[in-house]
């Protein structure tokens, strides 16, 4: 079956290479930019079926292609700081090391006695099927709305976080946001 398919591939790979040279034969015979065109093409065609053939053949022989490894997923964490409500975010390859980057960014702007809070971090095995996030929040003070988005759900609620608290006074900002995934 494979060497049908195969032989299947390669007839109409040449009848496609003929077509080719026989039309630019045909319209005309000294354009030298047409020639190289269709070389070009000649040549991403043979590439193209030595890759299909490379495949079949392991296929014919039960060997499997090598699996694309998994992207390495990050764990993102949200700290407040308990004295202007502000939020810091901080990322890392696990919850320990993103929960320090957060605070360590929460020390840097503020006094570092307010960046004791919990954080909030994102689980990588749950978020595995999500391709992002969007929140929205309302201000308590203002009755303002604002979006934030992310890969995750708290990199998405850090974004409408921090836009609330860049427009209005953070203080406003504690209320609890909607958050969708897709």
């Amino acid at each position: 079956m494979m060497s049908a398919i195969r032989n299947s591939l390669v007839l109409m790979l040449s009848a496609t290479c003929f077509f080719f040279a026989h039309n630019a034969g045909a319209q005309d015979r000294n354009s030298q930019e047409r020639i190289r065109v269709l070389e070009s093409r000649v040549y991403q065609l043979e590439s193209s079926l030595s890759q299909i053939n490379q495949r079949l053949a392991n296929l014919e022989y039960g060997q499997r292609p090598q699996p694309f490894p998994e992207p390495a997923r990050e764990v993102a964490c949200m700290v407040t700081d308990t004295g202007y409500n502000k939020v810091f975010l901080g990322k890392g390859r696990i919850k320990l090391e993103a929960e320090a980057a957060a605070r360590e960014a929460c020390g840097k702007a503020v006094n570092s006695v307010y960046c004791n809070a919990a954080a909030k971090c994102s689980d990588p095995q749950k978020d595995a099927n999500i391709r992002g996030a969007i929140c929205v929040l309302t201000d308590t003070g203002y009755n303002k709305t604002f979006k934030g988005e992310g890969r995750s759900l708290i990199e998405a609620e850090f974004a409408a976080r921090s836009a609330c608290g860049s427009s209005v006074n953070a203080v406003y900002c504690t209320a609890s946001p909607r958050c969708e995934t897709f």
